[in-house]
């Protein structure tokens, strides 16, 4: 392919070309275009040289296009629609028949809020659709991976983002205490003495600087928990609070589908916690591709109902 010979080529010349035949005139077409005749009259003078042919000729009846033009009329309606379909008309996307597989990181907590809700819709309007869903690394390698492809989606907690990313919020997170009532005969909301009288475990991950947050607010007041076990398999947590008199801090939407499903208690704390922010994030690659738009606004439209 001769990009020389192609930088010749202006599609606003095909498009004047096509307001030519089907005017045949210079003063409709410039009309039909929402132009001055001298800007049609200057195209049409570069068709010519362009193509090397008069291609309209002027008559009583208006302008008579060559044979040349004749010839070159449906190729150039064919040339002008496809880049009108190819251009301007949104992607064409049916979730039914998206065999893609997705890969999104996400932090266990957001795991445990999201899918639950997610994955029976895409069951429904995505049934071809596989979904890896990976560990979180570090920020760093979250990044990097968005970048060379080998995540689509991450979400989770945020750091600081480069100019190529893109992010959406999907909830405000807080905190929630939870623990068994087979363990701990204790009425709810917890008060600050109870809170701080009972043995605490706390899920080690990398939002553990989450979990400091609750640290924090105890030191202000001039309190501490006593957390006696640290483990980084979260789901082992509500089999802890079940075997013993435990008393776990863990983020609000899983703490109440765990709750919900091991029949355990929550309470709001009883110290002030700042909360927190949990997004999505994706590569400007994939911003308007129509898959993962369709994907991402399904994942919202969930955490609207978390």
């Amino acid at each position: 392919m001769n990009h020389l010979d192609l930088r010749r080529i202006d599609l606003n010349l095909l498009v004047t070309f096509d307001a030519l035949m089907a005017e045949r005139s210079v003063t409709r077409a410039a009309e039909r275009l929402g132009l001055g005749q001298p800007a049609v009259s200057h195209a049409l003078g570069r068709l010519r040289e362009l193509i090397g042919d008069s291609l309209f000729v002027s008559a009583k009846s208006g302008l008579v296009p060559t044979r040349r033009a004749l010839g070159l009329a449906t190729w150039v309606r064919s040339v002008l629609e496809q880049a009108r379909r190819a251009l301007l008309e949104p992607a064409s996307f049916k979730p039914a028949e998206w065999t893609e597989t997705v890969r999104i990181a996400m932090t266990p907590t957001v795991d445990m809020a999201l899918m639950p809700g997610l994955l029976p819709q895409l069951a429904v309007r995505a049934p071809k659709l596989k979904v890896e869903v990976y560990a979180v690394p570090e920020w760093r390698d979250i990044l990097d991976r968005l970048d060379d492809g080998a995540l689509d989606l991450y979400i989770g907690v945020i750091g600081e983002l480069k100019p190529h990313h893109r992010q959406s919020t999907l909830w405000e997170e807080s905190f929630l205490a939870a623990f068994s009532p087979k363990q701990l005969n204790l009425r709810t909301p917890l008060s600050l003495a109870d809170y701080v009288a009972h043995p605490h475990v706390m899920a080690t991950t990398r939002e553990e600087t989450m979990e400091a947050r609750v640290d924090r607010g105890l030191a202000r007041i001039r309190q501490q928990r006593q957390i006696v076990l640290s483990t980084p398999h979260f789901l082992v947590i509500p089999h802890l609070l079940l075997e013993a008199p435990l008393i776990a801090t863990l983020h609000s939407r899983p703490a109440r589908w765990l709750a919900a499903s091991f029949k355990l208690k929550t309470s709001p704390l009883p110290i002030r916690v700042e909360s927190f922010m949990e997004a999505m994030i994706w590569h400007e690659i994939v911003d308007r591709d129509p898959a993962q738009l369709w994907l991402r606004e399904t994942i919202l439209g969930i955490a609207g109902r978390r």
